[in-house]
């Protein structure tokens, strides 16, 4: 069973980076589900019977992860799972106020505006669990690889897999720059077209991958350097046939050092001509890091040649190639760097009402536009560009501090077992993780390489590979596992802790599942390598409901169809005789409760996205016919429009105009008399003043005109809210 699991690790170790870097659905899935299998494969073997008293044990890995990895699962479980009013209300007072939002307008009429009951700490629900699945999915990885690279071999098969991939992303991704291709397999590649990217879309993400190899070369490199034999005799010289026959024992040696040198050299260009700045700094950090460690051990000082060997084979390289696009580059540093920390400010900004256990692992996409600085509205950002801030907000103090208390734990395990080895095998690839680490950590102060799966993979992979490697010892030739394993007794203890782990295994298989299934008929990931149907038919996204229905986008894209075809009805009522028009009309009402309920149902789940609120705003006025219109349905549609605005902040200027024109139909049914006409056309103003403030120009200026016109033809009224310089002429 270890070799099958095995295989499988390192099946999908190569092919995660090979397809897109796994950020797409079905590369995801594949992933997760083939670690999945690998582990349950480990798991089935973990139980063995005990020969002296014949009853089974199970043998679980107890490891300096484990702290990390399990602390950190539980806090996202009490993310996720319902809470007292009364806790939320203690531990996050902003989650109360944007679960209220949550509650669909018409009964947060009924309900006076109040949420009760139990309730999740994260407003968002759905990106927790895909949060929960990859950290179980990367911690089984962990725990798997520790077991089965018991074996210099299996080390040096991983090891020589994963340069050989590195070296791959460079090559092609160089053939694809340099011969004006520009490719991705298939894919015409849109952005970075002048960089290196390998099979990624983002070039910071294959520099992320090239950091890990690069200092993985060195460390193997430096790892496959004989130990000095001590001379037992002093005084005695070896004579000049024996040094001649180790010499050439040794050039096998010799060849595989040079080749992982070369490989090296590779990833070396790969991180100079991705033109990534962040990567380029991060690795060069992490190199210092790792001659550091290399000057603590005295006896593997010289290592520092090969790190400075591997510079300058580099820099020869490169020079040859010309480096004058990625370092130029550097010029524009400064400016790019002020943009990523007024990004990572208002970041903080979130943090601050979310600040002691997050806004929820993998909600910071949908909460950010409400906090979204006006220069940055032409983008959707779904990542702060720095995954330290990022994760302080999602995760809050508590999180954070888990997390560096697990950190911690593992640095100094592996450091006090680091300082009490001695072979050159276990020295130098024991403690590859700590520079890699240090890599990403700087990569990640101004990118978001862990978000990225391929890479987050990788980093598990290596850690793995230091900790089995420090855990390897030689003795006379025979190799053994210095592993340490938590043995349980099958029965009471064991069975609990065993059914614990096949209860994850099983929750994350079986809603890994469902969300590929979902998203196979109804795709919200983005993907732009398949140009598949953004607009499915309505059977489609009530299939990808039914797999999934937590998604609050499938609800959204439900309603949207449902709209085309009501607004199909509304074009073509006119050709229909008498009594066929009233079917028709009282079809249209059907289909627009339908919508209602709809985005009733994405509001409950996702009550970050302002379109949302927007749109059953704007809904809740088609039904004008049902009886208690004025006092239910119109003044759900003020609250839900409000809500929006609440939401919007300065990202769209169109959602502002939107909301603008809301308000000016609203308020041509007040009586001008009436305190709420001000109220409203003061909102009317507000609107249009922060959409002309978002976004400049005439288009825009004219279409706001027009539609006030329409409801107020008075040339007094449009000035107030346009521009002063901008000409009012009387419609013909």
């Amino acid at each position: 069973m270890e070799k099958a699991a095995l295989t499988i690790y390192l099946i999908i170790l190569v092919l995660s980076p090979l397809l897109f870097g796994a950020v797409h659905t079905y590369a995801y899935t594949l992933m997760a589900l083939g670690i999945l299998s690998g582990s349950l494969l480990l798991v089935i073997k973990s139980i063995k019977k005990e020969i002296k008293t014949g009853t089974y044990q199970v043998h679980l890995p107890n490891t300096s992860l484990n702290l990390l990895y399990i602390v950190l699962l539980l806090f996202l479980f009490f993310q996720f799972i319902p809470l007292p009013e009364s806790l939320i209300k203690l531990l996050s007072p902003e989650t109360l106020v944007i679960k209220e939002k949550s509650i669909p307008a018409s009964m947060a009429i009924d309900s006076n505006k109040h949420v009760s009951g139990w309730l999740s700490l994260a407003p968002y629900i759905y990106p927790v669990r895909i949060s929960i699945i990859r950290w179980a999915v990367y911690g089984l990885f962990f725990l798997g690889l520790s077991q089965i690279l018991n074996s210099r071999k299996r080390i040096e098969l991983m090891l020589f897999l994963i340069l050989m991939t590195c070296c791959f992303e460079v090559l092609y991704g160089l053939f694809e720059t340099f011969s004006g291709s520009s490719h991705i397999w298939w894919f015409k590649k849109i952005y970075y077209i002048s960089d290196v990217t390998g099979t990624y879309i983002n070039h910071n993400h294959l520099t992320g991958l090239m950091e890990m190899g690069l200092l993985l070369a060195v460390s193997y490199s430096a790892a496959l350097a004989e130990r000095k034999r001590r001379r037992n005799i002093p005084g005695h010289k070896t004579s000049f046939r024996v040094r001649l026959a180790r010499f050439l024992s040794g050039e096998q040696m010799f060849n595989k050092r040079t080749l992982i040198l070369f490989a090296g050299v590779v990833m070396g260009i790969g991180i100079i001509f991705s033109a990534s700045r962040g990567g380029m700094l991060a690795a060069a950090a992490a190199m210092l890091c790792m001659g550091l460690l290399f000057i603590v051990r005295g006896g593997h000082r010289r290592n520092g040649v090969i790190l400075f060997l591997l510079f300058l084979i580099t820099a020869v390289y490169a020079l040859h190639i010309g480096v004058e696009y990625p370092l130029g580059r550097f010029k524009s540093f400064e400016i790019s760097f002020e943009s990523r920390t007024r990004l990572a400010q208002r970041t903080l900004d979130m943090h601050e009402d979310y600040r002691l256990t997050g806004v929820g692992l993998g909600n910071f996409r949908y909460a950010y536009p409400r906090y979204q600085l006006p220069e940055f509205k032409q983008f959707f950002v779904q990542f702060a560009h720095n995954d330290w801030v990022q994760f302080l907000t999602e995760a809050g103090i508590v999180g954070f501090f888990l997390f560096l208390a697990g950190i911690s734990y593992y640095l100094y395990r592996t450091f006090k077992l680091w300082r009490m080895r001695g072979d050159p095998f276990a020295v130098c690839l024991g403690i590859a993780p700590i520079p890699v680490m240090t890599a990403i950590a700087i990569h990640s102060y101004s990118d978001f390489n862990l978000h990225l799966p391929a890479n987050f993979l990788m980093l598990v992979a290596i850690m793995a590979i230091g900790y089995s490697a420090l855990h390897l010892e030689n003795h006379h030739g025979i190799e053994k596992s210095l592993y340490r394993n938590h043995v349980m007794p099958l029965k009471y203890r064991g069975m609990v802790v065993l059914v614990l782990v096949l209860l994850l295994m099983g929750w994350t298989s079986l809603w890994t599942i469902r969300h590929f299934m979902a998203e196979a008929y109804c795709n919200t990931v983005h993907n732009p390598t398949f140009n598949r149907d953004q607009n499915p038919p309505l059977e489609e996204i009530r299939e990808a409901i039914g797999w999934d229905r937590w998604n609050a986008e499938y609800w959204f894209k439900k309603a949207r169809e449902l709209m085309r075809m009501r607004d199909e009805m509304i074009l073509t009522r006119g050709q229909r005789t008498e009594g066929r028009g009233q079917r028709t009309e009282d079809r249209r009402q059907e289909l627009q409760l339908e919508i209602t309920k709809a985005l009733e149902e994405a509001v409950k789940l996702n009550p970050f996205e302002a379109r949302y609120h927007m749109e059953l705003g704007w809904g809740y006025t088609y039904l004008w016919r049902l009886t208690g219109y004025d006092k239910k349905w119109l003044a759900a549609a003020d609250i839900s429009i409000d809500r929006a605005a609440y939401f919007a902040g300065d990202k769209s200027p169109d959602m502002h105009v939107h909301l603008g024109n809301y308000w000016v139909i609203r308020s041509n049914t007040i009586d001008p008399s009436n305190p709420e006409w001000e109220a409203a056309w003061a909102k009317i103003t507000w609107h249009y003043k922060k959409a002309q403030s978002l976004k400049k120009g005439k288009q825009m200026l004219d279409s706001i005109m027009r539609f006030v016109w329409e409801y107020y033809p008075d040339v007094e009224f449009v000035k107030k809210v346009i521009p002063d310089h901008y000409p009012v002429v009387p419609l013909q």
